[in-house]
């Protein structure tokens, strides 16, 4: 049996294919799939806080490495989780409390942020090292 097609419909359902499939990839690249596009963009202080800005991130952890004498590089202490303050999405605001600055030491201070996945995407430190320098900036910007 020999089916005849109208060679304008043939067209017809080619070019509404093709446009469905240009369509789809289009929307598939604006939103972000899972574990792709995350960023972890920029760690800093602000009033009372300790911002982190990124991008698609699930979970944002502030770390610090203690002072003290016998305390080995990858000693570090976990001071909690960031809140994430506006919509998921690509321009992410995240916000941790500073710690009270009279029982708070610690030589380096930096988050790590998470994908939907769990896996780390990056870890940013604030521009701080040394305990007196870090003390400094947390304690000033706490008052």
């Amino acid at each position: 049996m020999l089916v005849h097609v109208n060679p304008r419909y043939d067209s017809l359902m080619r070019n509404t294919l093709m446009l469905c499939l240009f369509l789809g990839l289009g929307l598939q690249s604006i939103a972000a799939p899972p574990g792709k596009g995350s960023q972890l963009r920029q760690i800093q202080i602000q009033q009372r806080n300790i911002v982190v800005r990124g991008a698609y991130l699930t979970k944002v952890e502030v770390w610090s490495v203690p002072t003290g004498t016998g305390i080995t590089p990858n000693e570090h202490v976990l001071l909690g989780n960031a809140t994430r303050t506006n919509a998921a999405g690509s321009k992410e605001l995240w916000v941790f409390p500073i710690p009270p600055c009279d029982t708070f030491l610690a030589t380096e201070v930096f988050a790590k942020g998470f994908d939907s996945e769990g896996t780390l995407i990056g870890k940013k430190s604030l521009p701080y090292t040394g305990a007196s320098a870090v003390h400094d900036a947390l304690c000033n910007a706490s008052r």
